[in-house]
């Protein structure tokens, strides 16, 4: 028979306030005070650039009426999602190789590598790719030493596809490698032994018990490409603003914060619910055994 406990059975003793106190302490103030202090500011106003907390729900009528909010809203959910799709898909290769086809060494240095990137700064980062994704970059140049014609990188999706994919594509692959680390190879085994070719065990075997790393990756990946502000604007050229880039405008033109926390709280309600979505896929409930 499953124990089952309740609330009673969980008491705060000296250890609990020593060891979580100073984490919880630190959430409380520092994310959740920020979260309501940015809820609070969507009801405020600007008068004579000042901002003055009249409550009211101005500020969301103006936002939620506009086409324009949409328009850039559904643009950043599409981009978002296209690059994390595109990441997940990229990197199941490279980590199954890695998990499978490779040795304790070989994954200790995949580790590093993967790591590595995030040591950098992503704006140096995304600098180098604008060098070589611009019209006289190097791309081009190559392409024009051997008579091809020249391609317009600037002003498109493909720049800000990049800098996504540069941006979370170690962390994509990395969760993936975690996951498929902890799958046997006596399933592959076995599934080979039943008849199943290598493509088959890979889908049927492999993909269903690595679907909590493959599904957060691409949760992780969704996130940080929705709220990334460098990619579409820098090496976009602003020519396709999301909501990152909305934002921010939003501020320095018109030092408007109350309706920046508008957009704010918009992206963060999204990214949240896409999260617990993902999460719940990840990790579905168990139903008890009676």
């Amino acid at each position: 028979m499953p124990v089952r406990r309740s609330l009673k059975d969980f008491r705060i003793g000296p250890s609990f306030v020593l060891t979580g106190g100073p984490m919880l302490a630190w959430q409380l103030i520092f994310f959740l005070g920020a979260g309501v202090l940015l809820i609070l500011m969507t009801f405020w106003t600007v008068q004579n650039y000042r901002l003055v907390a009249d409550y009211n729900w101005g500020n969301w009528t103006s936002i939620l009426s506009s086409d324009l909010f949409y328009t850039i809203y559904f643009r950043t959910v599409l981009y978002a999602a296209f690059a994390a799709v595109l990441a997940t898909v990229l990197a199941f290769p490279l980590s199954y190789a890695l998990a499978f086809k490779s040795s304790p060494r070989t994954q200790r240095i995949a580790f590093m590598l993967l790591i590595l990137p995030y040591f950098t700064n992503y704006y140096v980062r995304s600098y180098s790719w604008r060098f070589m994704l611009e019209d006289d970059g190097i791309i081009n140049s190559a392409l024009s030493v051997f008579g091809l014609s020249l391609v317009g990188f600037q002003g498109s999706f493909a720049p800000t596809l990049v800098g996504y994919m540069g941006y979370f594509f170690p962390l994509v692959a990395l969760v993936q490698l975690l996951s498929l680390m902890y799958i046997s190879r006596d399933y592959l085994e076995a599934a080979n032994n039943l008849g199943a070719g290598r493509l088959r065990s890979i889908v049927t075997v492999v993909i269903p018990m690595a679907r909590s790393g493959l599904i957060l990756g691409f949760a992780f990946g969704f996130m940080l490409a929705m709220g990334d502000y460098i990619a579409p604007s820098y090496l976009g050229s602003g020519g396709r603003p999301t909501l990152s880039i909305l934002i921010i405008n939003t501020i320095q033109g018109q030092s408007d914060f109350p309706r920046a926390s508008v957009i704010s709280v918009v992206m963060i309600l999204t990214l949240m619910t896409v999260f617990f979505i993902a999460f719940r896929y990840a990790f579905p409930p168990r139903s008890n055994p009676r």
